[in-house]
């Protein structure tokens, strides 16, 4: 028997069920209510993302950043890689869901691209060979608990060569509009599986939906692992994320895995 963790098995869920419904959490993805206006506004959705994160890059990072071969942790469908096989010479997508590649994969052929290529993720991402230029990944971290988030950060960083870029989302706290009761909602059905079933049912879910769980980071670790692993060009972009009614503060790392001279005193 291969062990799977419940996150992992919750993406697979979703993946089979509600691919496009389990990368943005808005009804007008779930299988039963998509079309073809609503999946074009969709992949506009990731279009206008990779914009905006080259933007960042290009500004305050690295002027005339053009990645040639570039990582997508948590690919999901390919919303974001296919933007990105449009920039770049390579894509490769990464996740645990079986179902979420297939989707993402008749996606890129709908697409017309050539250059994208998909792998089943693990914690040591022992599928992926070569090293990258350019490591992204966005509202994915957020769904995996720290201790395990940590160790793929610190491969992702392992793969990526000297000079490349990464562009990396983590959420760290409720937002201060969350309220008090819809916080222990939350905790309530992540540890009492009755009541996420039942919530589910209320929204016109199914029995079995499994919560998205939801994780905070220590940004101070993350700011560690950075240092330790030699990215000290880095930029972070604050980020307010949207699950299911609940609204969370995260931050998009961008940094450049390049060493600098670290000002020692005392």
């Amino acid at each position: 028997m291969v062990f799977r963790p419940k996150t992992d098995q919750s993406w697979e869920y979703f993946g089979k069920n509600d691919p496009y419904f389990g990368v943005i959490t808005r009804d007008v993805y779930k299988t039963d209510q998509l079309n073809q206006q609503t999946k074009k506004e969709f992949f506009a959705s990731g279009e206008s993302h990779v914009n905006w994160i080259f933007d960042i890059i290009n500004h305050d990072l690295v002027a005339g950043f053009r990645p040639s071969r570039a990582l997508d942790f948590g690919c999901g469908v390919g919303r974001l890689v296919i933007p990105l096989g449009r920039r770049c010479d390579s894509v490769v997508g990464v996740d645990v869901s079986e179902s979420m590649l297939h989707t993402a994969a008749l996606n890129i052929k709908e697409h017309g691209l050539t250059n994208v290529t998909f792998v089943k993720g693990d914690d040591k991402l022992s599928n992926l060979s070569g090293r990258f230029d350019f490591i992204h990944s966005f509202i994915v971290f957020q769904h995996i608990p720290p201790n395990r988030g940590v160790a793929i950060l610190r491969r992702q960083i392992e793969l990526l060569q000297d000079d490349g870029v990464g562009a990396l989302h983590f959420t760290y706290g409720y937002a201060s509009s969350a309220s008090t009761g819809r916080r222990l909602l939350t905790f309530a059905e992540q540890k009492i599986p009755f009541v996420s079933a039942l919530r589910s049912l209320l929204k016109g879910g199914r029995l079995n939906e499994p919560q998205m769980e939801m994780y905070q980071y220590d940004v101070n670790q993350l700011l560690r692992i950075l240092q330790e692993c030699g990215c000290h060009r880095w930029y972070p972009r604050f980020t307010e994320t949207n699950v299911r009614g609940n609204a969370f503060y995260g931050v998009l790392l961008c940094f450049q895995k390049r060493a600098t001279d670290v000002q020692a005193h005392g």
